[in-house]
């Protein structure tokens, strides 16, 4: 017998002893993984695409040259302000997901449902905060911390003080689809977000193409799938409601745990509305936050230095900004399997420690890492070998964002594989909870390469600055918060983590 199989027979005891329920039942782990992952890998596709469309309605909305690039700068720009309004959804599905798995693993799905209806009114509540944050924040942003031109800068503007509002509903949409990921249903967020990013594409090109509206077309057609979405998931929530009152022959908590009770030790019933726990928790949602606060603030952290590194693109021109957004539009299609296997990992991370199995949670992040860096590695050659032609697709045969998009897609090479594992790492010690030490890994790598090194090149050497430079900078940081990651995550402390 060969060390690999001895390896394989340890997994396949630990996984006979730490029983998942549901669709995971007596699945090995790469079909676990699979079964996970399969939905959001088509979740990120759809987003993929739905980003893209708007990205190629935008630059094909330039007469010339000139404004193609101007306006590829100024709606990259948008993506950075959003970011940072959206700090609290995440924080909110970052907690209900660690939860909800942790509950769902350890069969606790009473209190398992009540934290997905508190998460939903919690990200209702953040989705309020979020777009007033970016209505009263998108003129300081754009206008005094970035370096664009008028025409950049009057597209970002215009298309911020209509899109902003979009968060209102996606608080509860990324909240929901959170808890649902959590309790290991993943095929449900991908028809929600399906029907996010099919209608946003509906009404975009309706809007740009028919009716004739600018950017503001595109953010409105952002606003109206999000709200039709958020529309369909609660009447989803709300029609599982009525099914499992039919069934338990009411809804009260102990009626439905008298009904668990009578249930195959593999069930796992599906997360429902629930009208008695949609009244404020604040303890619940303070409990839902501590686990996804850190994220916030790490997220939040990344962002003020993501903002420093685009204002000293900016200083290179509206070509290095539009290249930069096309980059990274580039770079987010070898995402989509990086992400999916990442939410995969987090999950089983969380609900194997709520069943009790360390080993398998481990096992779980070594697998996801391992076939992550595969999948973009792979990806990253075919960027490295053809990069005319994933450039050209969003340049609109723009010569200037070509010749400075296309140098910055040929190291993706390099970047890919040391992204992917990084990405998955993080997102496997978030599922387990451990979100307080990732965030400290990232201000550290982050702050100190993409923030100081870059801060100091800028400063001293400015003539020698360029948008390939400052690429290959993020290099030098993914490895290093790799490094301290896995030494992290062999070092097994999150597995004491409590949530």
């Amino acid at each position: 017998m060969s060390a690999g199989d001895g390896r394989e027979g340890k997994i396949r005891v630990a996984l006979s002893r730490g029983q998942l329920g549901g669709k995971l039942a007596g699945k090995s782990l790469p079909r676990q993984i699979i079964t996970i992952a399969l939905w959001p890998l088509l979740e990120q596709v759809m987003s993929f695409i739905c980003a893209s469309i708007s990205l190629v309605l935008a630059t094909h909305m330039g007469t010339d040259d000139a404004t193609t690039t101007q306006i590829a700068s100024g709606i990259g720009v948008t993506g950075y302000v959003m970011w940072l309004g959206f700090l609290m959804q995440s924080a909110v599905g970052m907690g209900a997901t660690a939860i909800v798995s942790r509950m769902t693993g350890a069969r606790r799905f009473g209190e398992a449902n009540y934290v997905a209806n508190q998460a939903a009114v919690l990200g209702f509540l953040a989705g309020i905060l979020s777009a007033f944050l970016m209505y009263v924040s998108a003129d300081v942003l754009v206008t005094d911390i970035l370096q664009l031109s008028d025409y950049a800068h009057e597209v970002a503007m215009r298309y911020m003080y209509t899109g902003c509002w979009v968060a209102i509903f996606s608080g509860i949409v990324f909240a929901v689809n959170a808890a649902l990921r959590g309790s290991g249903d993943t095929k449900t967020p991908f028809f929600i977000m399906l029907t996010v990013d099919g209608l946003n594409i509906i009404f975009s090109l309706f809007l740009v193409q028919v009716c004739g509206l600018f950017v503001e077309g595109l953010a409105l057609g952002m606003i109206g799938g999000m709200a039709a979405a958020a529309l369909i998931l609660l009447a989803i929530l709300l029609r599982r409601r009525q099914d499992v009152c039919h069934r338990i022959q009411g809804s009260t908590p102990e009626a439905f745990e008298s009904y668990l009770a009578t249930q195959e030790s593999s069930y796992v019933p599906p997360l429902f509305l629930c009208w008695r726990s949609l009244i404020p928790d604040w303890r619940m949602m303070w409990r839902i936050l501590c686990i996804g606060i850190p994220q916030a603030i790490e997220v939040g952290g990344i962002w003020l230095i993501q903002i420093y590194v685009l204002r000293v693109i900016s200083s290179l021109g509206d070509a290095a900004v539009g290249a930069h957004n096309i980059a990274i539009r580039i770079e987010s299609l070898s995402f989509l399997p990086g992400f999916a296997i990442g939410m995969a990992g987090a999950t089983l991370m969380g609900q194997y420690l709520g069943a009790g199995s360390v080993r398998l949670a481990l096992e779980t992040a070594r697998r996801c890492t391992t076939y992550s860096v595969l999948f973009m590695g792979v990806m990253g050659v075919f960027f490295a070998l053809f990069p005319e032609f994933f450039v050209g697709i969003f340049t609109a045969h723009s010569p200037g964002l070509m010749a400075a998009a296309v140098p910055v897609v040929q190291i993706f090479l390099l970047v890919e594989p040391f992204y992917a594992a990084m990405l998955i790492t993080k997102m496997c010690l978030r599922g387990a909870g451990d979100t307080r030490r990732v965030m400290w890994v990232s201000y550290g790598g982050m702050g100190l390469i993409r923030g100081a090194c870059l801060m100091l090149w800028y400063n001293l050497w400015p003539e020698t600055l360029s948008l390939t430079g400052i690429w290959l900078l993020f290099i030098a940081d993914m490895i290093v918060e790799y490094l301290i990651l896995r030494h992290m995550l062999y070092g097994l402390k999150w597995a004491r983590r409590k949530v």
